[in-house]
């Protein structure tokens, strides 16, 4: 398998498939966020295109530590806090998108 080939570990390449899918939960919501700045011209949207923006440089960031560091998920949950932002990210698109 291409993940064997790569050296990953199955909890490693789920915890980069869960990052993957924050990064794009993250991009929908800058998405939505410029959209809706570029109609309305307010300061709040500046705040949540950058809450956006941040969120997904910390997941590319995350990737990287997981790609790099051997070490790196052996022993330490670190998923559950990215199934957590994927959660949370998931109910904030939702509410944005319907709003």
């Amino acid at each position: 398998m291409a993940a064997e080939l790569l050296g990953l570990s199955g909890i490693k390449l789920l915890s980069i498939v869960i990052i993957i899918a924050n990064i794009g939960l993250a991009g929908g919501l800058l998405y939505l966020y410029i959209k809706s700045y570029n109609q309305i011209k307010i300061g709040f949207t500046v705040g949540l295109i950058l809450f956006a923006f941040l969120l997904m440089i910390r997941n590319v960031a995350n990737i990287i530590f997981i790609l790099t560091d051997s070490s790196a998920i052996v022993n330490k949950p670190y998923y559950v806090g990215d199934i957590l932002e994927l959660i949370a990210l998931t109910i904030l698109l939702k509410v944005t998108w319907d709003y």
